[in-house]
């Protein structure tokens, strides 16, 4: 069983989630989440800082909501559930 998210994880979580299917499977990058924008729409609010973006992020992968992988050394994150 995993363990719940707080309300700014969640939020971050399912941008993400939207993100992947929405976009044919790519990721969103840090600054796409900072942005809050999924095809020009606004859909999370917009943040400054990215480094607590990805903090939140690394709880999300610890949590075993989300997957971290790398290509040429730049992380991206899979949602677990995603087929």
């Amino acid at each position: 069983m995993r363990h719940p998210l707080s309300p700014v994880q969640k939020e971050i979580y399912d941008f993400i989630v939207e993100f992947y299917k929405q976009n044919d499977n790519l990721n969103p990058s840090l600054r796409d989440i900072a942005n809050g924008q999924i095809n020009g729409k606004q859909v999370i609010k917009k943040r400054v800082g990215r480094e607590n973006i990805r903090r939140r992020i690394k709880m999300l992968c610890e949590k075993d909501y989300l997957e971290e992988r790398f290509y040429r050394n730049v992380a991206y994150w899979v949602p677990k559930d995603a087929k």
